[in-house]
């Protein structure tokens, strides 16, 4: 399984009260070789999915570094403007392209923070008239290094700007933030209160061919919510982030999810295409193949399938949840998580949750013969044919094609 990494900040007001994070890029490599707009895209798929941003800030805001390239690219409209605070690099050429952008974004009311500010930089900023576009403006302590000019900064925006808040950064003593207060900043970020979380997870690795599909069904006219449907389900990484994804404060619904569409249903055709293009822009970064021999993701597909072909023969109606049933049942083995808490941020319907819990039901019986035969456990394989009726003729052809069919997906 891959490792999912990222770390966050807090920023706070001048009661050294909590008012907001900035998420942080984290990777197994140096920072200094990292590529800024991965690192941006790997944060909020690991923020807003992979981790649940629920988890990582509650209910306060989060700020999220932006490249030059990723304000082009317009993924940050495809979010909510409450969501998250646009922190634009300090390395961002002023162009008329850029100029449109940020007022653009402004005008549709996101909220922009310019960061590691100089007072060179501020001046940069205001000769071409995109200060008062912004809502933050983070002055870096130790590259503006006198007193002189972070209180410049600090009248101009008063004087100028009453409007936009000023964030200092990088307070490291307690003599830095009695200054930054005293000169007039409302909000602070920096050692002295503490350093970047870092807050770990794992990944279930995805197919790269997947995404290669689904670009393909996004991009056309005649978008077809079934087809992508289908092209999840055959993907356990992605069905999972699917459900993590509908069941965070963003989209939570009532509905229990029963079923793959039914969550591509829910979560509707404009949020489907904004995350699959996402995670699908973050997969063309990573350029990283699935690989299909790990045991326990194996494990999960046969289950899924073994488990639904059984419940199409006694429990049709259940074939669905039977699918479900067998395809998240290696998730605590995978993702090193107990079953409980995992389901608690899937919000999967009731039946599924009893059988994965191991409770008495039909699903639970259909899931436990899934797994005799996989393990080969005879006696409880017999035990379990009699109990659902079911001759072992049948059981094995049905095992049979269920392993078939999980290796037709793996050599794709």
């Amino acid at each position: 399984m891959e490792k999912v990494m990222l770390a966050k900040q807090p920023i706070l007001n001048h009661k050294k009260e909590l008012f907001a994070y900035e998420l942080l890029y984290r990777g197994e490599e140096p920072t200094d070789h990292f590529d800024g707009d991965f690192a941006t895209i790997d944060v909020m798929v690991n923020a807003f999915v992979n981790i649940g941003i629920e988890q990582l800030s509650g209910a306060y805001p989060v700020f999220i570094n932006f490249t030059e390239n990723l304000l082009k690219e317009g993924i940050i409209q495809q979010f909510d403007p409450d969501n998250l605070i646009i922190e634009l690099l300090e390395t961002i050429e002023i162009t008329e392209e850029i100029k449109f952008f940020i007022k653009k974004l402004a005008k549709q009311g996101y909220r922009l923070a310019l960061d590691d500010v100089t007072l060179e930089l501020f001046e940069k900023w205001e000769q071409a008239d995109l200060i008062r576009y912004l809502t933050f403006i983070k002055v870096d302590f130790i590259q503006c290094e006198t007193r002189c000019k972070r209180q410049q900064i600090a009248e101009r925006v008063r004087q100028n700007y009453p409007r936009i808040r000023l964030l200092a950064e990088k307070i490291e003593t307690i003599e830095v933030f009695r200054e930054a207060l005293e000169i007039g900043y409302q909000y602070f970020q920096g050692y002295f209160f503490m350093r970047p979380k870092l807050m770990e997870s794992l990944e279930i690795p995805s197919f790269y061919y997947t995404y290669l599909r689904l670009i393909q069904q996004i991009d056309r006219k005649d978008f077809d919510l079934k087809e992508i449907a289908n092209i999840i389900q055959m993907d356990l990484s992605l069905s999972y982030k699917l459900l993590k994804l509908i069941n965070s404060p963003a989209y939570r619904r009532i509905e229990r999810i029963h079923s793959i569409h039914q969550a591509v249903v829910l979560l509707g055709q404009k949020e489907i295409k904004k995350w699959l293009y996402i995670l699908a822009l973050r997969e063309n970064y990573q350029r990283k193949s699935f690989q299909g021999t790990d045991a326990l993701v194996k494990s999960s597909y046969y289950r899924a399938k073994m488990c639904e072909s059984i419940a199409q023969r006694i429990v049709p109606n259940l074939k669905q949840e039977a699918f479900l049933v067998g395809y998240f049942s290696q998730l605590p083995a995978i993702l090193l998580q107990p079953i409980d808490k995992l389901l608690r941020s899937l919000s999967l319907d009731e039946v599924i949750e009893q059988a994965l819990l191991g409770k008495q039901g039909i699903l639970t019986d259909i899931y436990h013969l899934a797994v005799a035969y996989e393990q080969v456990n005879w006696l409880e394989l017999d035990r379990l044919m009699e109990k659902l009726r079911l001759d072992q003729e049948w059981v094995f052809t049905t095992y049979q094609d269920a392993q078939t069919w999980v290796q037709n997906i793996l050599r794709n």
